[in-house]
């Protein structure tokens, strides 16, 4: 017996084993899965209708921040829906094809997948020059399972045989299939592929939808360019649904240059050196580890194959060529796969797809959780800079009102100083005028700088609680004191001047005396002590108003949004509680 005869009586021992292993079971899907679309629902209705009255559209952090966790959860809860309907119909398909081991080929656009299929299926060894376990069985009839595009699934050949369609670029549409025993091969559209006017499906989406309702996944990549960080990404995807799926290197053959048996040169297909295999082999494993270091290694393994080789072997009844190509490998690991606690590997793909369906909420909900930590982030931010702001309003308030009020005295006083008395009820009044209106202008602006269309409400009509000193002239008195000097007679002292004032002489002392004389200045009005009696008044009010705003936009404004956010953080809270508690 011949080595690939051999090879090939071996794997259908497996698939023959895995068939009988099937052919009593029957796929029970838990109920558990049904019980996900209604929680979601639920948490979809509590994110969104509180959600109708909270302003979004301003420029502020805090909106911006609300306004992406809406728009981001909005996009989450979409994939969500969409994973819904993804999965009813995955579910179907399940049940479908429970009698067999569903083993989907997936890679990019002329990786191979067709030409792979088709030798699978016998193309090369119903035709082959030799006996073997193919020629026993009926060919295996081509099915599809959904279609995308109205061309390239399945051709005849010459002998009126069906196969999938090969050597076109893009060739296949549809996601399509054959049964041998009992294993079940699906091909699939290139990923990546280009769309086309008339397709009903993006092809890589149509690809996507079947992947993980399958139980084993093979990953096509050509040798010409293996390991693209495009395909890497299904790695990871399969590797958290829990998914196995084995890296299949195609196209590892070169062309070398012989001579036939005449001398002539001609070309000759040969396999890549093991070295150059195991490069790549290697280096795409690496890359996938780097890409994706949480991905299990256990679940991955690649290998290098030529579909070419293997035809050529077959053809030419060549065991080396054949072990050359590395399709006896292949043939040998799916086989064991595939044979390998078949039942068990049917009842847990339904266990290992709602596991990671609740695995993908729950990613969604911590992506939610940080938005609303961002929410709660920049409102506490507002909430410090609230101190300053109302000292900005402070100090701008009290500039601006002094600087009106000092323009505006100017009149007052010029007419105090011609005589006329101004009372202080009407300068108080106008005094409140412009405090009032300067501080409802400076709060809106500040307040504008948080929230755009921000607009305070109004104050009480009445003035305000200030009271101006009275705008009056003022004097002062000046007072000059001089003494002045004078001769009095006096009495006579002594006996001799007595004697002599006896005879007519007269004597005389000099006497001072002092006096004081009053003047009063002109002094103008009591302009800077007017001022400044007011600037304590106006900066204690325009503080209490000021105060008063902040809090009442703290105590509307910002505490919507806080309870927004903590509804939303309850509700994600529930949620992963909930699904928690469905998961195997």
């Amino acid at each position: 017996m011949s080595y690939i005869t051999k090879t090939i009586d071996e794997f259908f021992v497996k698939l023959d084993k895995m068939q009988s292993d099937l052919a009593q079971f029957s796929q029970s899907l838990d109920n558990r899965s049904d019980q996900i679309p209604t929680l979601l629902k639920n948490f979809e209705t509590t994110v969104f209708s509180p959600t109708a009255n909270i302003k979004t559209s301003g420029g502020n952090a805090v909106e911006q921040a609300v306004k992406k966790s809406l728009i981001n959860m909005r996009a989450i809860i979409e994939t969500w829906q969409e994973k819904i309907e993804a999965d009813r119909k995955g579910k179907q398909f399940i049940k479908k094809n429970e009698k067999y081991l569903v083993v989907m080929i997936f890679g990019a656009v002329k990786a191979g997948k067709s030409s792979l299929g088709n030798f699978f299926a016998g193309k090369k060894f119903f035709y082959a020059p030799f006996d073997n376990h193919y020629k026993k069985i009926a060919k295996p009839i081509f099915e599809t399972e959904e279609r995308g595009r109205d061309t390239g699934d399945v051709e005849k050949d010459s002998r009126g045989d069906t196969w999938f369609k090969e050597g076109v670029i893009d060739t296949t549409g549809a996601i399509q299939y054959f049964t041998l025993s009992g294993l079940r091969w699906v091909d699939s559209p290139g990923t990546g592929a280009v769309g086309k006017i008339d397709d009903t499906k993006n092809m890589t989406k149509l690809v996507e939808e079947y992947l993980s309702y399958t139980d084993m996944c093979i990953f096509l990549m050509n040798s010409a360019e293996p390991g693209l960080q495009d395909d890497m990404k299904y790695m990871s995807r399969l590797s958290k649904e829990g998914q196995e799926a084995l890296i299949v290197i195609t196209k590892s053959d070169v062309y070398d240059e012989d001579e036939d048996e005449d001398g002539n040169l001609i070309s000759v297909l040969m396999p890549k050196t093991p070295e150059n295999r195991k490069l790549q082999e290697d280096d795409i494993c690496k890359r996938v580890k780097i890409a994706y270091p949480d991905i299990d290694e256990n679940k991955f393994r690649a290998i290098s194959i030529s579909t070419a080789l293997a035809a050529e072997a077959v053809e030419q009844e060549d065991d080396e060529k054949f072990k050359a190509s590395h399709l006896d490998l292949l043939m040998k690991i799916l086989g064991d796969k595939v044979s390998d606690n078949a039942i068990a590997r049917k009842q847990e793909n339904p266990r290992r797809l709602l596991n990671s369906f609740i695995d993908s909420v729950i990613d969604g909900l911590q992506k939610f959780e940080t938005d609303i930590d961002n929410i709660f982030a920049h409102v506490e931010k507002y909430k410090k800079d609230m101190d300053e702001m109302s000292k900005a309003i402070v100090s701008n308030v009290t500039s601006k009102v002094r600087a009106e009020i000092t323009s505006k005295s100017s009149e007052w006083n010029s007419r105090v100083k011609r005589g006329s008395s101004i009372s202080n009820d009407m300068i108080n009044s106008e005094v409140s005028k412009i405090l009032k209106s300067t501080l409802d202008a400076e709060i809106n602006l500040q307040m504008r700088r948080v929230i755009e269309d921000f607009q305070a409400s109004e104050m009480q009509t009445v003035k305000a609680n200030i009271s101006a000193a009275a705008l009056e002239m003022r004097t002062a008195q000046i007072s000059h004191t001089y003494t002045e000097s004078y001769t009095v007679t006096r009495e006579p002292k002594g006996l001799w001047e007595n004697i002599c004032s006896f005879f007519g002489k007269e004597y005389y002392e000099v006497k001072q005396s002092t006096h004081t004389e009053y003047e009063t200045i002109d002094l103008g009005t009591n302009l800077n002590d007017f001022l400044d009696s007011l600037t304590p008044q106006v900066e204690r009010y325009a503080k209490e108003q000021a105060r008063e705003n902040l809090e009442r936009l703290r105590d509307t404004y910002f505490a919507e949004r806080e309870k927004f956010a903590d509804n939303m953080r309850r509700a994600i809270q529930e949620l992963r509680e909930k699904l928690l508690k469905l998961k195997f």
